[in-house]
């Protein structure tokens, strides 16, 4: 009868054994996470686009793409809102401007201009594009929002034109 215990036991052994095992494999197992970063950066001066932009405009990274204006045969246009320079620091900066045109003929315009202005109306500084003028030692105080429009005057009975232009700012 020693021996038929034995093996009761180690059955019993294995049956409390096996029940464990498939008590804790049977268990559900639920996890969560949360992937991210962090970095350092300073705010800085950041590109929006104004309420007159042109459809296909958009903003990306430190660059204005695609702003494209249209303009109507012997119609002088303002463009008022089209985009907005915006200071996301506490401290101010100093910027300068320079205009470029990169392709076309400037002699299809009358007037090409940037106007850079205050929330107010008070303007900071306005430059010919399409004579290629810059514009420097312009402010823009912490967490300000300044506007840009553009003032657009096609040649006099003028049927086409195109002219293709880069804005450069550089701040510090």
């Amino acid at each position: 009868m020693n021996a038929k215990y034995k093996k009761s036991l180690k059955i019993i052994t294995l049956l409390i054994t096996a029940a464990i095992v498939a008590t804790a494999s049977a268990t559900t197992y639920n996890y969560m996470y949360i992937k991210g970063s962090a970095s350092i950066t300073t705010g800085g001066l950041s590109w929006a686009l104004g309420s007159s932009a042109p459809g296909a405009a958009t903003v990306s990274g430190y660059n204005v793409n695609n702003l494209n204006f249209s303009i109507l045969k012997n119609t002088f246009q303002n463009f008022t809102d089209s985009v907005r320079l915006t200071n996301a620091d506490g401290t101010s900066h100093t910027f300068s401007l320079a205009s470029t045109v990169t392709a076309g003929d400037t002699s299809k315009f009358t007037t090409f201009d940037m106007v850079v202005y205050q929330t107010d109306g008070t303007r900071i500084a306005k430059l010919s594009v399409k004579n290629q003028e810059s514009a420097a030692s312009l402010t823009i105080l912490g967490s300000e929002t300044l506007y840009v429009r553009f003032e657009v005057d096609p040649l006099l009975d003028a049927d086409s034109g195109y002219m293709a232009f880069t804005i450069q700012l550089t701040y510090t």
